[in-house]
């Protein structure tokens, strides 16, 4: 996989999350995928395949953010060499209480044959649960 072609698999994965199109985001996923989020807080963890990403993190993330403003990721810049590809961007939303959502993520994605195998991703965990779920 060339590294153009790596790097398309991506962004049509995050117009798949835009457009919440859950049939978009599983075409770009393989079934065994696996995503990482740090942190201690109820989203932490490792999430392994279609059902798991969707069920357990995805829809779990979205239920945080507010429904009267969307959430947007503006690319910062996207790196690819080879079958990994980097994403620095800025994540806007608002929370349920209404609170502004706004933070800085890396994402590290692995592909292998044209589909997600894998992603890391690294942000303000801290903010994170202080803003989504209203702790210090």
């Amino acid at each position: 996989m060339t590294s153009t072609d790596a790097k398309s698999v991506v962004l049509a994965y995050l117009k798949a999350i835009d457009e919440r199109d859950a049939e978009a985001i599983g075409a770009t996923l393989w079934e065994d995928a696996e995503f990482r989020i740090p942190g201690e807080h109820a989203l932490a963890g490792t999430w392994v395949g279609m059902d798991e990403i969707l069920n357990k993190f995805m829809l779990p993330l979205m239920e945080l953010f507010s429904t009267e403003v969307p959430y947007t990721i503006e690319i910062s810049q996207v790196v690819a060499e080879g079958d990994t590809v980097v994403l620095d961007c800025v994540a806007r939303a608002a929370s349920r209480s209404g609170l502004p959502y706004e933070a800085n993520i890396v994402s590290v994605f692995t592909l292998q044959d044209g589909r997600i195998k894998a992603m890391r991703e690294f942000f303000d965990t801290q903010y994170f649960v202080r803003t989504l779920f209203g702790n210090d």
